[in-house]
Order: structure tokens, then C-alpha cells, then sequence
């Protein structure tokens, strides 16, 4: 089921972006040599009759195109001139360019607003929900990591991830307006759910054994002690074990869940903690839950779908940036291969999951088109604006020459991308 959510997901996202750009061509009478899905050999083809165009799919599912009678510098004298890109005013190269990211945001919206349909979604603001940090209470509102503003959970997320494992101050609101600051400190979570870079013998989900290699800890296990500290969650469990200074810690474990508590079996076992250099960091754990306002119906379902729709560009506009100052690596960006461990991950939490990821990529895909890069349509729009600017078209040659040179640090950045999201698989 991955890969079909995989090619649907990438298939959608890059149909309706050159749908975009193919039904405005056609709306202003340019000619259309061919409808591409994917890129590199064609799989399939086929032509519709009285239509020019030929409409394909290929092999690597990275992109597609809509080929457009104009597009190169060489004129080709068997379409006529009134047919040509180059011989439409601004305003229609304008609209047939900008076509494709604005096909992606209305799916985006679409997709989100379904979702906030059928749905009970959160509205804005975050609010703690569950919370191991002193002085950090259920209900209190956070607006801001290190002085920089918080107001919806993609916003935290972003500040989350430029924090990364460093210290960070948390603003938070308490339901009675005053303000205070938290002292947040992230823990590295590994593959085993706990502390990351050590041993333990055995894998947790949230506190319940799900993997071990010792005979006295067995799948299903609670843990309920650490050290004789009474443990919770996830966040109380990663708290204690911070906690630890040696090797060897005491663990209490619940034998069986569904009976009455006083009737549960519990013992100790004592843990010696070894170091695992081939650890994989699975993220941060940083001591607090977080819910938002919940509504659901068809006015909450139109809040959702423009609320997410604004905090994804938001969030995209904040990425670019960190991307510039150095706060984010490219190691961070994923390409198709980032993409389908995504779609692994997602599959696992239904359908409703999988159409807010494809509304995620959509929009994602539709604001980086809209840079003003070259080979990008936002690139194209530029060199539009700069017609309009100088009251005359810009040197053909000149601007497919940026373009190809845009196209070939594009695919190279790609071949970076792609060869990142394969290094993170071991």
C-alpha cells in the first residue's frame, strides 16, 4: 500500500500542477506538443482526436511537464505565430504560468477542508496538554520559542526543529493572561524510544514494553517505576532515565493491564544501561503534549482548510529563510526518497492521514514553484514582471539560458536531496 500512496500522492500532486498550466495554454489558444506525468522515457501514450496534444506517462515520478509551442528560442515555423507562447500579452503568460500553484493551493484547500469536514480538527493556537515540566500547566497557551512567535502547531513545529537539541525558553499564556517563561530542555529519543545512543535490552511505546531481548521483560510489560519514581508517560519515563548517573537503574513493571489494580502483579528488575553507537535518532522528547481548539462542521471545516492553508506558507516562507541564514541544513530537505519513508510512516494512521499529507505536499509544491528562480514558473513570472518593468521582452536566448542553468543546479540539488534521504536509511 506504500507504493500506491506513494504514486498517487506524487501522480496527484504533479497532474493537478500541469493541469494548471495546460488548461490555461489551451484557454488562450497556445499549441500544446505534449501532457507529461514523470519524467525521463514514456511508459505510455496516446492522442485524442482533433487534439495536438500528445499526453504521456514516464518513468521517474520527480516532476512532469506541459511542452508549449514558444517555449524555445528556435521558432518552429509550422505552428502559427498567433499560437505561440511568445505571442501572448503578459497578463495570459502571466495566468498560464502562475496556473499550476494555484491549482496545487485550491487542492491543498480542498483536501483540508474535507479532512476538517469529516473531521474534529484543531483551530489554531497551541495550548499544553499534559506536562513533566514544573510551572507548566494544562491549558496554558504557548506563544513563542525563543522570543519568536507561535500561533499555530506547524509554527512550533518549525521552531521545534530550529531548536533542535539545544535549550531552548518557551513563552506560555495561562488562562488568566499572565505570561511566564519555561526553560525547555530536549531529549534525543533513539530507536528503542528512549534515551537516544544507549542500550537498554528492550523498545517502549509511550510506557508498554513493545521489544525485547531479556527473559525477566516481556512484550506487553508496563512500565509504572523508574528507580522507584512513579512514571506515567513517555515524558515522565525519558525525565526519570535523564535522571540516571550510573549504569544500573531499577525498574518497576506491571505484569498485566486488564485487571484491577489492585490485583495487578508487579516486579523489579534492574537495568544496566550499555552504549549503542549505531543508534538512529528518532526525534526529541521535550516534556509536554499539546492540543489545539477542536471544532468540527462545515464552518470549522472552512477555518481548518484556510487556517492550515496560511500556516503551511508560513512555515514554507520560514524554511526559505532559515535555509538562507543557515539555521537548516539541506540535509533537512527531502526529495522522493524522503517522501515515500513519509508515506511508510503515514500509511500506518489511515486515510484521513494520507490526505492531509497529500494536501501538505501540494502546497509545499506549489510555493516553491512560485520562487523566483530559474527553471521554476515563479522564475518564468519574474522575467514576465521584468518585461513589464523595462517596457520590452527580455533577449529570448538570455532568459533560456538562466532557465537551463536553473534546470541543471535544480537536478543537481536533486541528485544531493536524493542521496541525503538514502544516507538516512542506515
Amino acid at each position: 500500500m506504500t507504493i500506491i500512496y506513494f504514486i498517487l500522492i506524487l501522480g496527484i500532486t504533479v497532474f493537478i500542477h500541469e493541469l494548471g498550466h495546460f488548461m490555461f495554454a489551451k484557454k488562450y489558444g497556445v499549441y500544446v506538443y505534449e501532457f507529461s506525468i514523470g519524467m525521463g522515457p514514456k511508459l505510455f501514450k496516446f492522442k485524442r482526436k482533433n487534439d495536438e496534444t500528445e499526453y504521456c506517462i514516464r518513468l521517474l515520478p520527480i516532476g512532469g511537464f506541459v511542452q508549449m509551442a514558444g517555449e524555445e528560442v528556435e521558432v518552429d515555423e509550422k505552428i502559427p505565430e498567433n499560437m505561440r507562447l511568445q505571442s501572448k500579452s503578459a497578463f495570459k503568460r502571466f495566468m498560464i504560468m502562475i496556473a499550476g500553484v494555484m491549482m496545487n493551493f485550491l487542492l491543498g484547500i480542498v483536501l483540508y477542508f474535507f479532512i476538517g469536514l469529516f473531521n474534529t480538527v484543531s483551530l489554531d493556537n497551541v495550548y499544553v496538554d499534559g506536562s513533566t515540566i514544573d510551572n507548566l500547566n494544562d491549558n496554558d497557551k504557548i506563544v513563542a520559542i525563543n522570543n519568536k512567535f507561535v500561533n499555530n502547531y506547524d509554527k512550533l513545529a518549525l521552531e521545534l526543529t530550529i531548536a533542535d537539541e539545544q535549550k531552548f525558553t518557551m513563552q506560555v499564556k495561562t488562562p488568566e493572561g499572565k505570561k511566564k517563561n519555561i526553560d525547555v530542555t530536549p531529549y534525543k529519543i533513539g530507536s528503542q524510544g528512549l534515551l537516544y545512543g544507549k542500550d537498554y535490552g528492550f523498545s517502549v511505546s509511550d510506557t508498554e514494553i513493545s521489544d525485547s531481548t531479556r527473559d525477566d521483560i516481556k512484550v506487553g510489560d508496563k512500565i509504572i517505576k523508574v528507580n522507584g519514581v512513579d512514571v506515567s508517560d513517555h515524558f515522565s519515563l525519558i525525565r526519570e532515565l535523564s535522571l540516571i548517573d550510573g549504569k544500573d537503574f531499577s525498574l518497576t513493571l506491571q505484569s498485566s493491564s486488564d485487571v484491577d489494580d489492585e490485583n495487578v502483579e508487579t516486579r523489579d528488575v534492574i537495568v544496566t544501561v550499555s552504549e549503542n553507537k549505531d543508534d538512529k535518532l528518532q526525534g526529541y522528547s521535550y516534556g509536554f503534549y499539546i492540543k489545539g481548539k477542536e471544532g468540527k462542521g462545515f464552518i470549522s471545516a472552512i477555518k481548518y482548510a484556510f487556517s492550515k492553508f496560511f500556516s503551511t506558507i508560513e512555515q514554507m516562507i520560514f524554511t526559505v529563510f532559515y535555509l538562507i541564514t543557515g539555521k537548516i541544513s539541506l540535509s533537512m530537505l527531502s526529495g522522493p526518497v524522503g517522501i515515500f519513508n513519509v508515506v511508510s510512516v503515514y500509511s500506518h494512521y489511515g486515510i484521513a492521514n494520507i490526505v492531509a499529507l497529500l494536501a501538505l505536499i501540494c502546497i509545499n509544491v506549489g510555493f516553491i514553484n512560485i520562487l523566483p528562480l530559474p527553471a521554476f514558473d515563479g522564475g518564468h513570472i519574474l522575467f514576465i514582471i521584468i518585461e513589464k518593468m523595462k517596457g520590452s521582452r527580455v533577449d529570448p536566448k538570455v532568459e533560456n539560458t538562466i532557465h537551463n542553468i536553473g534546470f541543471i543546479l535544480l537536478m543537481l540539488l536533486m541528485v544531493l536531496v536524493t542521496y541525503n534521504d538514502i544516507i538516512k536509511l542506515f
